[in-house]
């Protein structure tokens, strides 16, 4: 057996891949915690130094991680592969302990204090004379672990690990966000013989839960496999998950109601009726006292008056401690209450509940209200040193109140409160039961980046599914009771936030909300958020009045959230990935007068509406959540936020915890142990080559390849790209699944699509029309399969640019490349596709309703694009067509000008036709456009021109306007996540010199 450092470092290197290193090893003997530390016995037993069971390596390992370029460490302690007669010098590992989070390691020695390291603040006791120490390693990225103990009697190799956990453990602190443990990804080979992660108890973290696998999965490229291990891991793990899914989703489904509400109060204490918010009933808004003027003992008073209200005793855990930082990125002042609502293992159910199916029983009825207030104390000395409930207690009451009669079978669950932030929620007494483990959090980021002006607060509460409903021969009365421990459970986190950016929250309450890439035995589920961001609309103010201001309403709404800061930063994956939003169909909720001058919609004319109080939430695949109401209530008008609210229904899946622990861990022991065999894996595929035959624009092309697991193993496979440089595949091809496992004789049929949409159709049209790729499948610890791809383009007039549409002697679709253009000086006056349908509408559509604004048959426009395509005339209908046939060509022109690289007006002369100010300067601009742009504008304007002319009278404005409002997003056409857009009003008012009547 190895007995110096250098062996031992030689020996703990040579089980470990060419990525990881090791840094400091040293021999000990594992003992038992109870046993190290028992001051009745404090020296252990020498005889442990004579048994080779107890013999253990101590090291410590770094890599450095390839997707961050971060260095990551741990402790891996190895012991003794068994064997029956010989003396073992092959080790297997045993524990792996990553240097992160509350990592700590301590030694003591018989008759010593302990001397704690887990702030590495010195290593002097290790240069005395000492012949035997006690080293305790307390893991800090899961705090279900138990400590690990052992002896060693290498002082000086000790030192060395001590002094590499320090560097690794500062380094971790001062890489990693406060409370966020980072991914250990490498990790996974050496802990194989773990649990698999869908029966972990800690949730996953949802922002990485929704990565695509192959994403996940080491570099690789052909004849370069990568990390073999880690992608069999990752494969191995997710074809277990998918299979647990496919089981959760066979399950019946427990409906839970959660009315969430948001409300920035603006220093205000409840004055007015809740019920339109807390009960979702719109009703005359009665005047209550007015609680602001109650003494902190008279609010005591009429809270205990309450009764029913407070029945009960509320267990809750203390807050957590988390570390903040000041954020600048974002809106500059941030109302968020944000609910987030997710589980550990499953998919949409194939079995669902209808709406009406609640536990109450009642559609209308929440089963659980989560509230969450903004600016509940806007005074200097709250911010300071507020420790009082008052407020908490006032709004409590009130919104009790708002439930009206059913108030009575509602209890308050749990409250967190941060100075002007609090959240509370309230359930209906029959589940109070089913409700558990509740955990509570603040984060202070406001001031210096610590006081609790802004920041949020949250919690986090484990639901377990009631049993089923009573039946009629039940006694209606009977309290619900939590289902028996043997189904899973679901845990939901709500936070609500006030601050400038949501990040810092994300990543400040992940401290307690534990993300997925250290799992022990269990499974649970966690939450999305109440979000009351105030994102602004990134308009120009009079834009924004004038929008609110017309008719119809929601048009006008779907038009001015184009421009919402939120959906831009969603857009763009700059915030709140994954999440999901319910459409908005209510006017911005903020901000209103208080005592100020007003506009005639009651907004405060020196701050611009904006859609502030927002609803977010996020799933995972085991849960779905229906976002089914989202609305505001005008009619509370206390603050200068109008309260906003969402019914949400929440669908868990009832599912016995053995029977899922049993199935998973069958699979798991199928496949966990593959990569070890000394069998090949081996797949046949059916094909080596594919011909996807003519690939049309816009239209889906469809073929499959069969793979068979023909050898004896299990067999992890994925697709990479020929060099580092390259693609997977091409962009005009999509392959499902990218990755997969297959058992011995198992097949399995990987789809493939190819679909040739704007972006590739642009580069398309004007190069060579073959689609010829070759595709790599590699099999891990295997050999690579070559499969070549090929498609005939067929060109389209569409994607195409008004330049070269000019210049194509005949179709779209009979062109070659360049050598089929007709010279400069030959080229057209205008598009002939153009002209050609605005000539067929100007000769049959004049009279048809709705034109340009219903959308046409999509079958039928297709079918018209392909006439523009191959030169084919379009045909004349019947009168009784006339309208579906007309609604379709005037679609496919609209498709048709969308689809150009650059709209017919340049975005460099947009800023000017926004200024305009006469229908001269309007016509004056066109002078500056290229011929064929000019043509197709002149074209296309007079005809709209024309139909605005024909319409009665007492619908022109109306109907102009939206015309103009259609053709500014495509004529016009910008990019809508810029900092600054141009007004939409003034792009409107440009075309409506060229087509309004008169």
């Amino acid at each position: 057996m190895a007995e110096t450092m250098d062996d031992l470092m030689v020996t703990v290197q040579d089980i470990l891949r060419d990525s990881e290193e090791v840094k400091v090893a040293i021999s000990a003997r594992i003992v038992e915690v109870e046993a190290s530390t028992n001051s009745s016995n404090p020296f252990p037993d020498i005889s442990i130094w004579e048994d080779p069971g107890k013999a253990r390596i101590v090291s410590v390992v770094t890599n450095l991680d390839y997707t961050s370029g971060e260095e990551q460490g741990c402790i891996f302690i190895l012991k003794p592969k068994p064997r029956p007669t010989l003396p073992s010098d092959t080790y297997i590992v045993e524990h792996v302990i990553p240097i992160v989070g509350r990592f700590s390691i301590s030694m003591a020695q018989p008759r010593r204090a302990t001397i704690d390291l887990s702030k590495a603040t010195t290593i002097s006791a290790l240069g005395q004379a000492k012949t035997e120490l006690t080293v305790t390693i307390r893991p800090g990225h899961d705090p279900t672990l138990e400590p690990i103990s052992f002896l060693t009697r290498n002082t000086h190799g000790l030192r060395a690990v001590l002094a590499e956990c320090k560097r690794l453990k500062e380094l971790s602190d001062a890489n990693s966000e406060p409370g966020v443990i980072p991914p250990f990804i490498w990790i996974i080979p050496y802990i194989s013989n773990r649990l698999p992660e869908i029966l972990s108890p800690i949730p996953p973290d949802l922002r990485h839960a929704h990565r695509p696998l192959h994403t996940l999965l080491s570099p690789a490229t052909a004849g370069q496999p990568g990390d073999e291990a880690l992608d069999i891991s990752l494969i191995c793990e997710e074809w277990i998950k998918m299979r647990a899914y496919d089981l959760i989703a066979s399950s019946p489904r427990s409906p839970l109601r959660i009315r969430v509400g948001t409300f920035n109060v603006n220093g205000k204490l409840p004055s007015q009726d809740l019920s339109p918010w807390v009960g979702g009933r719109s009703r005359p808004s009665h005047v209550i006292p007015p609680l602001k003027d109650l003494s902190p003992l008279s609010m005591s008073e009429a809270t205990s008056a309450s009764g029913d209200y407070f029945e009960g005793k509320v267990e809750q855990t203390d807050s957590m401690s988390v570390a903040t930082r000041t954020t600048t990125s974002g809106a500059s002042d941030v109302n968020t209450s944000t609910a987030f609502f997710t589980q550990s293992s499953a998919s949409p159910s194939r079995i669902m509940f209808s709406s009406s199916a609640t536990i109450s029983g009642d559609p209308e009825v929440p089963d659980l209200l989560v509230l969450a207030f903004q600016e509940l104390d806007l005074s200097t000395e709250a911010l300071l040193y507020s420790t009082k409930t008052t407020r908490e207690e006032a709004w409590c009451t009130a919104a009790l109140a708002g439930l009206g009669e059913k108030a009575v079978g509602y209890q308050k669950l749990i409250s967190k409160q941060l100075v002007g932030m609090l959240i509370i929620i309230i359930v209906r007494k029959e589940i109070a039961n089913c409700f558990g483990e509740m955990k509570t959090t603040s984060v202070g980021a406001g001031i210096l980046g610590l006081m609790g002006n802004k920041g949020a607060t949250a919690i986090r509460l484990v639901f377990n599914p009631p049993l089923p409903e009573p039946t009629s021969s039940s006694t209606s009365a009977q309290p619900f009771l939590p289902a028996p421990h043997t189904l899973r459970p679901v845990v939901l986190t709500f936070v609500n936030s006030h601050l400038a950016a949501f990040d810092e929250i994300c990543y400040n309450t992940t401290g307690w909300l534990p993300t997925n890439h250290h799992p022990v035995n269990g499974v649970s589920v966690r939450c999305p958020i109440l979000d009351d961001l105030n994102y602004r609309i990134n308009l120009p103010d009079a834009d924004v009045r004038t929008l609110l201001a017309e008719e119809p309403k929601l048009e006008s709404l779907s038009l001015l959230q184009q421009y919402d800061q939120l959906k831009l930063a969603m857009r763009t994956n700059k915030a709140f990935n994954d999440f999901s939003e319910h459409t908005i169909t209510h006017s911005p909720s903020y901000r209103f007068s208080s005592g100020v001058l007003a506009d005639d919609l009651g907004y405060d004319t020196k701050r611009k509406p904006a859609w502030t109080d927002r609803v977010l939430h996020m799933c995972s695949a085991v849960v779905e959540a229906n976002q089914i109401s989202y609305s505001s209530h005008p009619e509370i008008t206390m603050s200068d936020h109008k309260p906003v609210s969402s019914d949400i229904l929440l669908h868990v899946p009832v599912v016995k915890s053995e029977k899922l622990e049993s199935y998973v861990r069958s699979l798991w022991r199928d496949v966990m142990d593959f990569e070890n065999s000394e069998e090949i894996p081996r797949i046949k595929l059916t094909s080596s080559a594919l011909d996807f035959g003519k690939i049309f624009y816009k239209r889906s092309a469809v073929q499959s390849l069969e793979l068979e697991n023909v050898g004896k193993v299990s067999c992890a496979f994925r697709f990479v790209p020929i060099t580092n440089e390259a693609p997977i595949h091409p962009d005009w091809l999509n392959i499902k699944p990218m990755s997969g496992l297959m058992r011995p004789g198992e097949k399995l049929f990987i789809t493939l699509t190819a679909n040739v949409e704007n972006i590739v159709a642009r580069r398309l049209n004007a190069g060579s029309g073959r689609l010829d790729d070759t595709l790599i499948l590699h099999t891990s610890l295997g050999k690579d399969h070559f499969i070549s791809i090929s498609g005939q383009y067929q060109r389209t007039c569409f994607a195409t640019s008004l330049e070269r549409l000019v210049r194509l002697s005949g179709p779209a679709r009979s062109a070659e490349g360049d050598s089929a253009l007709l010279p400069e000086e030959d080229a057209m006056n205008a598009p002939q596709e153009v002209m050609k349908l605005v000539n067929w509408l100007m000769s049959n559509a004049t009279e048809i309703k709705n034109l340009f604004l219903s959308p046409g048959d999509p079958a039928l426009v297709a079918d018209i694009r392909e006439c523009l395509d191959t030169g084919v005339e379009l045909t004349q209908p019947s009168t009784c067509d006339m309208e579906r046939v007309a609604l379709a060509v005037a679609t496919c022109l609209l498709e048709l000008l969308e689809s150009l690289p650059q709209p017919v007006i340049p975005v460099t002369l947009q800023s000017r036709c926004a200024r305009v100010s006469s229908r001269d300067e309007a016509f004056g601009i066109l002078d500056e456009l290229p011929s064929a742009s000019v043509n197709v504008w002149i074209s296309v304007t007079a005809f709209l021109h024309f139909i605005s002319q024909q319409n009665p009278t007492n619908t022109q404005p109306l109907d102009v306007r939206r015309l103009a409002d259609t053709f500014v997003s495509i004529l016009l056409r910008d990019d809508l996540d810029v900092v600054a857009p141009i007004s939409p009003i003034c792009k409107r008012n440009f075309v409506l010199f060229f087509i309004a009547p008169g």
